[in-house]
């Protein structure tokens, strides 16, 4: 807890302007500079990389990568990613958000007709944007922390919050001890117990839900693996997690467009489904002994 303490109150304090001011003071090689250089330039996914990930990148050694942010002042390679997931989340700050009734008028001029076409195609561009650009890795090590967990807990509230029960009834059906947080009860309450062994999913985008935002806190503090479905990098459901899919969210009307986050829901489903593939088919002929005996189908 108390090294965790630490890497928040060194990524709050590590602005742009001060981990560029570490930069410049700090004594480099020209190697670290090009280490530096690769970091900085891509930011938004190099701060969820792993020290061994980006050592391949670059094709150079994880301790070289490891040097690097000891000579920046930080005590872990894990604080110096946390300062700069802490420095890409606050520029989200710095963008004005376009509040939900002022997006009205961007389709006020539209035919029912013309609406629903534009709708459709706006959707299909969102999925078929995102099955070009996503990133397999990332649903590959979701995937296995949703397989390892003890526990799955998967937070989401307002507009997510049926989409976190609809991806809790899907994980609940392929592996055990899936928990949804999504506002039929208290937030704290519900996660309050959450240990190392845990995974935390948390999904929100743009306009992000506080609570969501402080669940990823107490996870963070918790030390839980925690698994981002959100819509950007900057979104500060980000900051510290350890898996980020991201979700094409443009719509046409006032509200967000989720189907490409269903896409996620899904893909992640399937690869923990073939994870524990003969836990899950013995889990599924149990589930589907007793809705038969209930009549449920």
């Amino acid at each position: 807890m108390m090294e965790q303490n630490k890497m928040d109150k060194t990524a709050h304090n590590g602005g742009e302007s001060q981990i560029r001011k570490r930069i410049a003071g700090a004594k480099l090689t020209a190697k670290d500079r090009l280490t530096l250089e690769y970091i900085m330039k891509n930011q938004e996914t190099a701060c969820f990389m792993t020290s061994a990930e980006l050592a391949q990148e670059l094709h150079i050694s994880a301790s070289s990568v490891v040097r690097v942010s000891a000579k920046l002042g930080f005590e872990s390679f894990a604080m110096f990613r946390r300062a700069l997931q802490e420095e890409l989340a606050r520029e989200m700050h710095k963008e004005r958000k376009q509040i939900p009734y002022e997006r009205i008028k961007d389709y006020a001029d539209l035919s029912e007709e013309e609406l629903i076409t534009a709708i459709k195609g706006n959707v299909l561009h969102n999925i078929e944007r995102d099955q070009s650009t996503a990133d397999d890795s990332s649903y590959r090590k979701a995937a296995g922390l949703l397989a390892g967990a003890a526990k799955v807990f998967i937070v989401g509230f307002r507009a997510c919050a049926g989409f976190a029960l609809s991806f809790g009834v899907m994980l609940g059906c392929v592996r055990p001890g899936v928990c949804t947080v999504e506002g039929s009860r208290p937030l704290i309450d519900a996660l309050v117990d959450l240990t190392e062994e845990d995974a935390v999913v948390l999904m929100s985008c743009e306009r992000y839900s506080a609570e969501t935002v402080f669940a990823a806190k107490m996870a963070r503090e918790a030390g839980s693996h925690i698994i981002a479905l959100t819509d950007k990098y900057t979104s500060p459901v980000c900051v510290g997690a350890e898996a980020v899919i991201l979700s094409s969210t443009d719509g046409l009307s006032f509200y967000n467009s989720y189907a490409a986050m269903v896409m996620a829901m899904e893909v992640l489903t399937g690869l923990v489904s073939r994870r524990n593939k003969e836990q899950n088919e013995a889990r599924l002929m149990k589930m589907e002994e007793y809705l038969r005996e209930t009549g449920q189908y």
